[in-house]
């Protein structure tokens, strides 16, 4: 275990599968964080991690390529939501492809997961599960998207998509007094995010929340604020970023088998290509470069 280091995983739907790679990579090594914080698709993936069940997240990609409910615009006509949330959050994990929740549930790595309250659009984290539903059902919040899925009822508060208030959760980290983070995103390097060009829908889909629409509207601030900050920290020798070198070809609800896959293994072999890089990260205190 790394005592002095958290782990924080971006979301980003089907992009997703470069984490998977990267992931099953550090098990292979036997490379465990003491925190792994997440946000939406990055909850999901995470909780396979600290369950120590390598290969997981693969099965779980491939079981949604297979179905094609998982994802379906016909869904979204009938429904009101484009990902089959049933069964991505309760049929995979509880039949098809079980988490081990005893194992989650003993690791020695502490999860968090962000969500977004629609009543006021501010971050709300989880820490504590005490039921394996309550994972699952926080998961769900947490990748449940705007428009395209209906949110999730917890506690008395209408949770959403963690990534719209904290895309790259690397506050928790921090908090709790972590010296070091390595951080996995799913954009290439550069990525700029631009203003939504929804802001009619968002205006009008959730005019009864005013706050959480403004979290909407400068989403983009948040991410690119977050991205300064983490190159000022990476220049410190506090950060270190896993984010696909090669252009990304896979969108948020991708369905291209080759191409997910092609994601998978980018993700393990470039976590494979930095592992010297990323030993004497962890290995070396932390020194200010001028």
């Amino acid at each position: 275990m790394i005592d002095d280091t958290g782990l924080i995983l971006e979301g980003g739907g089907m992009r997703g599968a470069y984490t998977c790679g990267v992931l099953d990579f550090f098990h292979d090594q036997q490379l465990d964080f003491p925190l792994v914080s997440t946000a939406s698709s990055g909850a999901l993936i995470g909780s396979s991690y600290v369950a120590n069940q390598r290969g997981r997240n693969h099965k779980i990609l491939q079981e949604l390529l297979k179905n094609k409910e998982s994802i379906s615009f016909k869904r979204m006509i009938l429904e009101k939501e484009l990902f089959n949330m049933d069964y991505i959050f309760n049929q995979i994990p509880n039949q098809i492809v079980p988490l081990d929740f005893e194992s989650f549930s003993t690791s020695a790595k502490s999860f968090v997961i962000g969500t977004t309250n629609l009543y006021d659009g501010n971050t709300i984290y989880f820490d504590q599960f005490r039921t394996e539903q309550d994972l699952l059902k926080i998961i769900q919040a947490s990748s449940s998207l705007p428009i395209l899925s209906k949110g999730v009822l917890y506690n008395q508060k209408k949770l959403m998509d963690g990534g719209i208030s904290d895309p790259i959760p690397i506050q928790p980290s921090i908090d709790k007094g972590y010296q070091k983070h390595v951080v996995i995103l799913t954009r290439n390097k550069g990525y700029v995010k631009k203003p939504t060009k929804l802001k009619w829908l968002f205006q009008t889909v959730f005019k009864e929340k005013p706050d959480f629409v403004r979290t909407l509207l400068y989403r983009h601030n948040k991410y690119n604020q977050t991205m300064a900050m983490l190159e000022e920290l990476v220049k410190e020798n506090r950060v270190f970023i896993f984010q696909p070198e090669q252009p990304l070809t896979v969108s948020r609800i991708d369905k291209n088998h080759n191409k997910l896959e092609e994601l998978y293994i980018q993700g393990y072999e470039e976590a494979k290509a930095r592992y010297d890089e990323l030993l004497f990260f962890l290995n070396n205190t932390k020194q200010t470069v001028s």
